[in-house]
């Protein structure tokens, strides 16, 4: 191996975005790369392993056995910077970045204490309307009747309602508290992600215990924006932003979405940046409120599916946050875009593989 190869340690591989995530991490014009995959499913059914240099399985992220596997993995690949893809792993990696950093490996995300503190989302709202950013006041109920007191409150039935878990992966288990449902389109949609609040209390009725998992806030009806950002030592270096369209994001990866400048969503997730100390990568999820001001939705730390979409500026994320965890400093010359020439549209198309069952090959 020359002094020019890197071994970047990728989890979630088995994933279907992988392979587009797995190309742009090879390609430095610096660095020769290797990409060792990591997931928990058995490396003979994961079909990333068909584009990394080498796989591995391991535990869930939440498991015991997690950290001692990763520290194996980065201690006999000379791991450099580990890309994590999952909320869980990005929590247990961070716990142990002091020793990963003793072993010469880097973490592409923030300290445990920001990525711990983000990913309440109950204490996220409140941490932010304390330092005086506009965001929905988020309520944690407890019982059937706050669910209840919390819905009269927030204006229902007038106003839709988000029930969501205080810490969740995607958007697994958001549910929209609306009037506005029909019973027919959740019989023939599998993803009807619509309750009514009687729907919502007859199903926790029989789950009471459930209820202390969720929070309930306002829902934002305008336009809903991701903005993904690469940051140094809290500070933007760059930050791309898409609009999602209106409607909430309840089947990810995205598969369609503008890339825009509007500025006031910008400096929304600037003043956000600001609180955190965030570090290589944060993505915030932003929505407009009923009078069209920028709110906040969630903030994610891991990296996220549809990173790959600030490719359409000519910059590569993956690429400047290697060169970062090698040098310890971001390039002084990455651009970041407030406007752009072309109306750009990030669409996603799926590509496949065939595998000779026989043999193993693909």
């Amino acid at each position: 191996m020359s002094n020019n190869t890197l071994n970047i340690l990728l989890t979630c591989v088995n994933s279907q975005v992988s392979p587009s995530v797995i190309q742009l991490i090879y390609g430095h014009p610096n660095y020769d790369i290797n990409v060792i995959g990591i997931d928990a499913v058995s490396v003979e059914n994961n079909l990333g392993r068909s584009f990394c240099h080498k796989c591995y399985q391991v535990p869930s992220g939440t498991d015991k056995n997690y950290i001692p596997s990763i520290k194996s993995i980065v201690s006999e690949n000379n791991i450099k910077l580990i890309f994590p893809c999952s909320d869980e792993e990005c929590l247990s990696l961070s716990r142990i970045s002091k020793e990963l950093k003793r072993m010469g490996c880097d973490i592409a995300c923030s300290s445990y204490a920001v990525v711990s503190e983000t990913s309440n989302k109950y204490r996220l709202m409140n941490k932010l309307i304390e330092v005086g950013i506009h965001t929905s006041v988020a309520y944690a109920p407890q019982t059937i009747s706050d669910i209840k007191l919390i819905a009269k409150k927030l204006g229902y039935p007038k106003n839709d309602i988000v029930f969501k878990p205080i810490y969740g992966r995607g958007s697994k288990g958001l549910k929209l508290i609306t009037e506005e449902t029909n019973r027919y389109d959740s019989f023939v949609y599998t993803c009807d992600y619509k309750l009514s609040l009687e729907e919502l209390i007859s199903i926790l009725s029989e789950y009471q215990k459930e209820i202390s998992k969720y929070l309930m806030m306002e829902y934002y009806p305008g336009d809903k924006y991701s903005a993904d950002i690469l940051v140094a030592n809290g500070k933007v270096i760059s930050m791309v932003i898409r609009n999602n369209g209106p409607m909430p994001k309840i089947s990810p990866p995205t598969q369609v979405a503008d890339i825009v400048f509007d500025e006031d969503i910008r400096e929304f997730a600037e003043s956000i940046v600001e609180v955190f100390g965030f570090d290589f990568f944060v993505q915030i999820e932003i929505g407009r409120d009923l009078k069209g001001n920028p709110g906040l939705i969630e903030i994610n730390t891991r990296l996220d599916a549809a990173l790959p979409i600030t490719t359409g500026l000519g910059l590569n994320f993956y690429h400047e946050m290697i060169t970062y965890a090698v040098t310890t400093k971001m390039r002084e010359d990455i651009k970041d875009f407030r406007s752009h020439d072309s109306r750009l549209c990030f669409k996603r198309y799926w590509q496949h593989l065939f595998e000779d069952i026989n043999n193993g090959t693909t």
